[in-house]
Formats: structure tokens, C-alpha cells, sequence
């Protein structure tokens, strides 16, 4: 007697859910911090878990609402490559307009130092006019003393820009943008614009920049 074939349960698409977090740190006040996934269920079987206490322990009890107006109209797709996609994309997106998402609250600034006092052979080709641009997640404050040799990393290992080392630097605050960034991405491309603006402008202008 042959064996009757098991039927093949159909894959189910994925869908991208949304849930708005209560109690949870911000990026900035205006904007409530997400949690955002991708998952082959329904949204609100999902929503249901979190407010039963189930879900990732860092966000146990504080599911508030379904933000499905968040995310965007796509087409349903049973290709978790794209779906991967979508939810990198939707992800970066969000992040943009400000909101913390899955406990990523980072915010990052672009500076400007005046550098001074270097050692052979980063003596500056512009007296005056020899700046450092960079871009941090830290507070300016922190960051700034990284790159003087006051904070270290744990093993004593200096963690400022190579390019300064031996520097004597201070912030510019004329010249330091006030522009808060969400991503890591923008961020380094804020960076590049202000170097290069500074480069036409004929400071003598160190830092990394974007190539792409």
C-alpha cells in the first residue's frame, strides 16, 4: 500500500509590524520609541503576545499601541529577502524622523576643532586656519577629550583621530552645526558636506569623508 504524500502547508507572507513602546527611552521627546519586526503571523496576534508579557525581555509589559500606520502599503511578498529588505528600509526610515527604535536611541552631532600645536610631520599647512571635522554619537565633551589623550580606551590605547595626535585641539563652536542626526549614514554624509565646505573656503581641513 503506498503511503499517502503529506501536504505541503503554503508559506505565509511576511508582514512588518509596528508597536509603539511606553515608558522607554526616546531620541527625541516628540517621537515614542518602536519596536519593529518582521514576522509570517498577523500583527495583532503579535500586539496580543507583548501586552500578555510575552516578547523580548528588554520590552516585557510596555507594548502600547499597533503603529500600522507606520508602515508602508507594500504588496504582500513570500520572499523573506525582500521582506529582510523592507525591514531595513522601513527601519532607516523611522530612524529618520527621529523615533528609537528596537533600543537604538542614538543621536550624533558634526564638529568642528581647531587644531594647533602639531608635531612633525602633522604641523598644520595653515596656521589659524587648521580644523578637524568629525562626527559623534558621544557628547561633544567626550569626544573632544578623546582626541586631546584624556579618555582612553581600557587597555590605555589612545581612541582619538590619528590625523590629531599630538594636536592641541578645542572646539570651534562657530564653526560646530547645531544639526542633530539619526543614523549613522546621514551623519557621515553631514560630515562630508561641512569638510568640503570648509576645504572651499581654504581651511587647512582634516577628518574623514564619504567617497560614495
Amino acid at each position: 500500500m503506498v503511503a499517502k504524500s503529506k501536504k505541503r502547508t503554503p508559506n505565509k507572507p511576511h508582514n512588518l509590524v509596528v508597536i509603539e513602546l511606553a515608558g522607554e527611552k526616546r531620541r527625541i521627546a516628540g517621537k515614542p520609541h518602536l519596536y519593529v519586526l518582521r514576522t509570517q503571523r498577523s500583527p495583532d496576534a503579535i500586539f496580543h503576545e507583548m501586552v500578555q508579557g510575552k516578547g523580548p525581555k528588554w520590552i516585557v509589559g510596555t507594548a502600547k499601541t499597533l503603529r500600522s500606520d507606520l508602515v508602508p502599503n507594500y504588496k504582500p511578498t513570500l520572499k523573506r529577502d525582500v521582506a529582510e529588505e523592507r525591514l531595513k528600509k522601513i527601519k532607516l526610515e523611522l530612524a529618520r524622523k527621529g523615533f528609537a527604535i528596537n533600543g537604538d536611541t542614538s543621536t550624533w552631532r558634526v564638529y568642528v576643532l581647531d587644531v594647533e600645536s602639531c608635531p612633525p610631520p602633522k604641523k598644520c599647512q595653515k596656521p589659524g586656519r587648521c580644523v578637524y571635522v568629525g562626527q559623534t554619537s558621544a557628547t561633544l565633551q567626550h569626544r573632544l577629550a578623546q582626541h586631546n589623550g584624556e579618555t582612553r580606551s581600557k587597555s590605555g590605547k589612545y581612541i582619538g583621530a590619528p590625523s590629531i595626535k599630538g594636536c592641541s585641539v578645542k572646539l570651534n563652536q562657530r564653526l560646530t552645526p547645531s544639526k542633530i542626526l539619526f543614523t549613522l549614514e546621514d551623519a557621515q554624509q553631514f560630515e562630508t558636506e561641512i569638510h568640503l565646505k570648509l576645504k572651499r573656503k581654504k581651511y587647512d581641513v582634516r577628518g574623514d569623508i564619504r567617497t560614495d
